[in-house]
Order: C-alpha cells, then structure tokens, then sequence
C-alpha cells in the first residue's frame, strides 16, 4: 500500500506530469492508502488511467466511468 502524497508520482511515466491539479487529486484519491494497491503494476494502472480522462471531464468521472471507459484497474470494492 502506497501513503505518502509524494508517492502517486510513482505511477507516472519517465518525463511524464499530470495534466492538472485535478487529474493528480483523482489519482492519489483512488491509489494511495488503498489496501487493495499492493505493487507499483497497479498504482502506475490507475495513473495512467487517471491521466487519460479529457480535462473537461476529470472534475465528474466517476469511479466506473474510469473503470469501464479508461481500463483502471478495479481494485476499490
């Protein structure tokens, strides 16, 4: 399990930064502190699925949205 804010940078690509504030809230929301995020594989998943969501719709994607359209890793039930 992955805690520290510092942490979610982890899932990123080398060079790689988050689109907006927005996409780096949604990201750490879903991967850090998640019993269920127990390697880097899953937590670089859901960055990467985190960073794929347009701007304009990262402040009301929902949680199976991001599953269903964006391939994150369901790891949260």
């Amino acid at each position: 399990m992955y805690c520290l804010e510092s942490m979610i940078d982890l899932g990123l690509k080398k060079g790689q930064i988050f689109p907006s504030e927005e996409h780096k809230a949604v990201a750490m929301t879903l991967g850090l502190c998640n019993p269920h995020v127990t390697n880097r594989t899953t937590l670089i998943e859901i960055v990467q699925a985190v960073c794929n969501v347009p701007t304009e719709r990262i402040k009301i994607v929902t949680l199976d949205e991001m599953i269903k359209e964006f391939d994150c890793p369901n790891c949260f039930y």
